[in-house]
């Protein structure tokens, strides 16, 4: 029988932390013999040089492709979308902003109208009238009140102007003045 060879390895200890055989207590490592022995690069040959330059791989080229009609579309419709949607975020903002004046114009002319009110009512008070008047003032007697019938439709009558004439020649009228006043509106 052949003896067995027993390769025992001592490990350096720190109370019951075992270290690495090869650990000699630095943070770095020490480089191992094999890469200490290992070759540089040897410098590149005109040879070889020349052999890389004349070989060249082969690539295979893809012919161009056309571009579809539905994608162009599909681009410029977006595009127009998009500037109508930038149109009517700045119309939006602009109308934003006239509701804001309109609304504090609003609350101003209700402060104006609440202090206007106090000034009518204020004039119109029967005791100041009174006071005013003195004691000549009197109620009306019956035979003092007079009523008026407004059963009747509501007519009016503007004087200096021509009355309207009917029929066809009024109606010829009618379009003369009409276009008359297309051609000055135009003008």
């Amino acid at each position: 029988m052949a003896a067995r060879r027993r390769s025992t390895t001592v490990y350096n200890t720190y109370g019951s932390v075992a270290y690495a055989p090869a650990y000699d207590g630095s943070a770095v490592r020490a480089p191992r013999r094999e890469e200490e022995l290992q070759r540089r690069p040897q410098p590149k040959t005109r040879e070889h040089i020349r052999r890389k330059q004349l070989t060249r791989t082969q690539v295979q080229v893809r012919e161009a492709g056309q571009v579809a009609p539905f994608a162009v579309v599909g681009f410029i419709a977006v595009a127009v979308f998009a500037a109508l949607l930038i149109t009517s975020f700045a119309q939006f903002t602009a109308l934003n902003g006239e509701v804001v004046s309109l609304q504090n114009q609003l609350t101003t002319l209700q402060t104006e109208n609440a202090t206007l009110s106090a000034q009518y009512e204020k004039v119109f008070d029967m005791e100041t009238i009174q006071a005013a008047v003195g004691e000549s003032m009197v109620r009306p007697t019956s035979d003092q009140v007079e009523y008026i019938d407004l059963s009747e439709p509501d007519t009016v009558v503007v004087y200096g102007e021509q009355e309207a004439s009917g029929g066809i020649v009024g109606a010829l009228k009618a379009a003369g003045t009409v276009l008359g006043e297309m051609i000055e509106y135009f003008r």
